[in-house]
């Protein structure tokens, strides 16, 4: 427990001893709680300086780590979690005073919180559902503070947020951009391997996020233990890659997860209490029971800390995602990297001439999905230059349900909401991040009830804000595979895994792991909990696993609907079952 100066709680948890800490100066107080590797002086400074919680700004765009912050000073509180919400925070109220924690799920059993059916229905969406939703709790009574933005709690008892960080401007040239990406990137690594070294592991997929992770944690913990799942597709080329990227770490440990001797995708959803977090439904589901086995692998040979490669996607693939606003800001360049897309995607000219001329506001997109959501997904060979990707509803949710996410969006379009970046490449870039971010989130409280710290050193906010700092041009183009990360490793990462550019498929996993426990999915949606509760036609869902899928796409829709399921069923009783409708006994 910490305190304000007057004694008098301020934050109380559990955590291990080198991950909260506090600073007191006079009446202020400056605590971290997560991993930030500041110094006691460092924090007594922050503190120092401090005359109101306004002043803590600066502090939270030099830190570095992943992290909370929080502040007391003369009785405000301001609490904040990270720009890409890997650690993030929720608020309610509590006999009338506002009160915070970093699990939603703590909240609803503080003030007697029940499931919002709403969300539920929001949570169905496939694509996830868009900003200003897509962070909704699905406990009633609690919110989310969105990523990026901080609480302050007033010494009333009342609380309200304000943004603390958006997305730097695209200003920087390569070369500069470069070695800020790289001075970020080794001191997310560096810091954390000097803290937890030798008990540490990394994936090593043969990828370039995961290999550039893996050789940087090398240069500091050469007795490191990399991790690699092999994977049924033949064509994949994954195995060769880290097999020669191994040859470049003679004192590490190479741990081979075979695919014959682990959990496929989909297995152990009948016993999902181990693959899920009482505080929402779960990020990659059908992944859970192969993540619980990597921790439990990892852990059985030492490691405390696993870094991961997640996040190289979101903040350096941004060769389509870039294209709409570079088109805007640099006419010549952005015309020749559409033509170079066009030519690897085969995209038609029209759709993509519409699609770059498109001028509609962030509020007037959000306000047209609600007459999409039954729509097909269009089609792969077919850009998608918009504020985000499509979102959908799976054809087995109810009517009501589709009436609710539709109002749902109406509603929030009508707020006309702001959107993530000053354009569409900030926006669905800082979008991406996001979803990234709470998914490590959910991975990372999977790996905790197993002694091991699960990190992502992408989506620290220093290496974010390297990166989107640079000139879109230099990030965008289609020739490369991501040039920005390249530049940035050279001379720390092999070469030729940073020339690699093809990435590998699982989907002959997904499909195998179907057909293995279609039997264990048909039995969750009959008599589903979900059905129960009004959101989904169970027979549809079970028609739609009787089905053939050519493509992984085509699964997308399950994932969230088996999330949803899977989680209620781990609930108490009480919150299993739907409220009364209004006036029953």
């Amino acid at each position: 427990m910490l305190t304000h100066a007057s004694g008098r709680p301020w934050v109380v948890g559990r955590w291990a001893p080198d991950r909260i800490r506090m600073s007191a100066v006079r009446q202020t107080r400056v605590a971290v709680a997560g991993f930030c590797p500041a110094t006691g002086q460092a924090l007594e400074t922050v503190a120092d300086r401090l005359r109101t919680v306004s002043d803590l700004d600066a502090a939270a765009r030099r830190l570095t780590g992943s992290a909370h912050l929080l502040a007391s000073v003369d009785g405000q509180v301001r609490a904040q979690g990270t720009a890409s919400g890997v650690r993030a925070l929720f608020h309610a109220r509590l006999a009338g005073v506002a009160v915070a924690a970093d699990r939603p799920d703590t909240l609803a059993r503080l003030i007697g919180a029940g499931l919002d059916d709403e969300t539920l229905a929001l949570r169905l969406l496939t694509q996830q559902a868009p900003h200003p939703l897509r962070g909704r709790p699905v406990w009633q009574g609690v919110r989310q503070v969105p990523p990026g933005w901080c609480l302050l709690m007033e010494r009333d008892g009342t609380a309200h947020t304000k943004r603390w960080w958006q997305p730097p401007e695209p200003e920087v040239p390569l070369r500069e951009g470069a070695l800020a990406v790289r001075e970020a990137l080794t001191e997310a690594v560096y810091t954390r391997v000097r803290a937890a070294a030798p008990a540490v592991s990394t994936d090593q997929s043969g990828g370039v996020d995961s290999g550039t992770i893996t050789h940087l944690a090398a240069h500091l913990a050469p007795g490191l233990l990399t991790v690699r799942r092999s994977q049924l597709d033949v064509g994949g080329d994954d195995a060769a890659w880290a097999a020669h990227l191994n040859g470049h770490l003679p004192d590490a440990e190479h741990l081979l997860l075979e695919y014959g001797h682990s959990p496929t995708f989909f297995a152990g959803l009948d016993k999902s209490a181990r693959l899920t977090l009482s505080s929402e439904p779960p990020f990659w589901v059908r992944s859970g029971a192969r993540l619980v086995d990597l921790a439990e692998r990892v852990a059985a040979r030492g490691s405390r800390l696993h870094l991961c490669g997640h996040g190289g996607d979101e903040v350096f693939h941004t060769a389509t995602t870039c294209l709409h606003t570079l088109v805007r800001r640099h006419p010549w360049t952005g015309a020749r990297c559409v033509q170079d897309r066009r030519a690897l995607r085969h995209w038609p000219l029209w759709p993509t001439v519409r699609g770059l001329a498109d001028r509609g506001s962030y509020a007037s997109w959000l306000g047209s999905l609600g007459g999409q959501l039954r729509d097909p997904l269009p089609s792969p060979s077919l850009p998608h230059l918009s504020w985000t990707l499509p979102v959908r509803m799976p054809a087995w949710t109810t009517p009501d349900a589709l009436a609710t996410v539709h109002d749902l969006l109406r509603r929030a379009a009508t707020t006309r909401p702001s959107p993530l970046g000053r354009d569409r490449a900030a926006h669905i870039t800082a979008e991406f991040i996001q979803y990234g971010g709470a998914t490590v989130r959910y991975v990372a409280g999977l790996m905790a009830g197993h002694g091991v710290d699960y990190a992502a050193p992408f989506l620290d906010d220093r290496v974010i804000e390297a990166a989107m700092g640079v000139q879109l041009s230099e990030r965008a183009t289609p020739r490369r595979y991501k040039p920005l990360l390249s530049h940035a490793m050279r001379g720390l990462v092999p070469d030729e895994l940073l020339g690699r550019a093809t990435k590998s498929d699982f989907g002959e996993d997904v499909f195998d792991g179907l057909r293995r426990h279609r039997g264990t999915l048909l039995d969750l949606f009959d008599g589903s909990l979900l059905a129960g509760r009004g959101l989904i036609d169970d027979a549809a869902v079970r028609a739609a696993l009787h089905t053939g899928h050519a493509f992984t796409q085509t699964l997308q829709a399950l994932e969230p609907t088996l999330a949803c399921e899977v989680w209620l069923r781990t609930l108490p009783d009480r919150n299993r079952q739907p409220a009364l409708a209004e006036g029953a006994l």
